[in-house]
């Protein structure tokens, strides 16, 4: 017994002057993207924050997507499926980079990025 009360005094000594010496130093944290976009820039700037249907009011702020049908929109801050109402809006379909909604049953667009827009549906 008294063996393994010395290697833990011993493994404690150690901690304590690693730690005093001050090697265990916060060093910025460098993400390296490759070729991916980076996590961590926003996909819209400030300026454009969201992207709004006119008539509507309703905005669309970001989109979690899942393939397997599971995809949520966050519109005006909060999370809605396929299906959801937001007011007198319904989200119809929700895709990587746009939101189909229907108001009044009229189909509109919200997309994520303007620059994301596809011509032809």
């Amino acid at each position: 017994m008294p063996r393994n009360k010395t290697i833990q005094l011993a493994v404690f000594g150690v901690m304590l002057m690693v730690l005093a010496s001050g090697t265990l130093v916060a060093s910025e944290i460098v993400y390296d993207p490759g070729k991916r976009r980076d996590p961590f820039v926003p996909l819209i700037e400030e300026k454009n924050a969201s992207v709004s249907s006119n008539s509507s009011g309703v905005k669309l702020e970001g989109i979690i997507y899942d393939p397997g049908k599971q995809s949520m929109a966050i519109l005006n801050g909060k999370n809605y499926q396929t299906g959801e109402a937001v007011g007198e809006t319904t989200v119809v379909r929700i895709l990587k980079n746009h939101v189909v909604i229907s108001v009044a049953g009229e189909e509109r667009t919200l997309w994520i990025r303007e620059e994301e827009k596809i011509q032809d549906l």
